[in-house]
C-alpha cells in the first residue's frame, strides 16, 4: 500500500481543521487552505478519480460557495459533524460497494495479479474499517458536543486526533503485519511436508 500517498489524501482535512479552529483566523482561510493543499497533495489523485480526493474536493468547494459565497453562515456550526459524516460515508458506503477506498491507493505500485487476490482485498477491507470506525466514533463526538456545547466537554474533541494516529499507525502496521503472518504459515506448511 502506498501509504504516503493515502496519508498526504487527510493533510487538506486536518489542516483545514487546524486553521478553522485557529483564533483569528477565517473560515474562508481554512477552506482555501483546504482547497489548495487537495490541489497540491492530490492532483494525479484527483485527475485518476479517487474517491477520496474527489470527495474532499467537492466538500470544500460546495461549503465554500455555500458558507462564504452564499452566506449562509449557520452552516459553519456543523461543518466538523458534516466533514465526519462525509467521511464516514466514503469508508462505509465504499465497502458496501465492494470498492473499499484504500483500494485505489495499495493498488499504486503492485502487480494487477496481486491487487485483485483475495488476501489483498481483504487487507483493504479491514484497513476501511478501521478507518470507518474511526470517523464514526469523530461523528458521534462531533454530534454529542454539537448538541452540550458546554467548555469543560470541549477537550473531548481532541479525542478525534487520538483516533486518528490509531488509523494511522494500524494502517502502516497492517499489511506488513499480514504479510509476515502469511510468510509464516507458508513456511510452516513446506516445513510440515518435509
Amino acid at each position: 500500500m502506498n501509504i504516503l500517498t493515502l496519508l498526504t489524501a487527510f493533510v487538506p482535512w486536518i489542516a483545514f481543521t487546524l486553521v478553522a479552529e485557529a483564533p483569528l483566523t477565517g473560515l474562508t482561510l481554512a477552506f482555501v487552505t483546504g482547497i489548495v493543499l487537495t490541489l497540491a497533495t492530490s492532483y494525479k489523485q484527483l485527475l485518476k478519480g479517487y474517491i477520496l480526493s474527489v470527495v474532499t474536493i467537492i466538500f470544500f468547494v460546495v461549503f465554500f460557495i455555500l458558507i462564504i459565497g452564499l452566506k449562509l453562515y449557520w452552516l459553519a456550526n456543523y461543518i466538523s459533524v458534516l466533514s465526519m459524516l462525509l467521511l464516514t460515508v466514503v469508508c462505509w458506503a465504499t465497502m458496501i460497494f465492494h470498492f473499499p477506498f484504500t483500494l485505489q491507493y495499495s493498488r499504486e505500485g503492485v502487480e494487477p495479479e496481486r491487487a485483485k487476490s483475495a488476501p489483498f482485498m481483504h487487507v483493504n477491507y479491514v484497513i476501511t474499517a478501521v478507518w470507518g470506525i474511526v470517523f464514526t466514533l469523530g461523528f458521534a463526538l462531533d454530534g454529542f458536543l454539537l448538541l452540550r456545547p458546554e467548555p469543560g466537554l470541549m477537550f473531548w474533541d481532541n479525542l478525534k486526533w487520538v483516533f486518528m494516529v490509531i488509523a494511522i499507525v494500524f494502517t502502516v502496521w497492517y499489511p506488513d503485519y499480514v504479510h509476515k503472518q502469511r510468510a509464516l504459515q507458508v513456511a510452516a506448511e513446506i516445513k510440515s511436508k518435509e
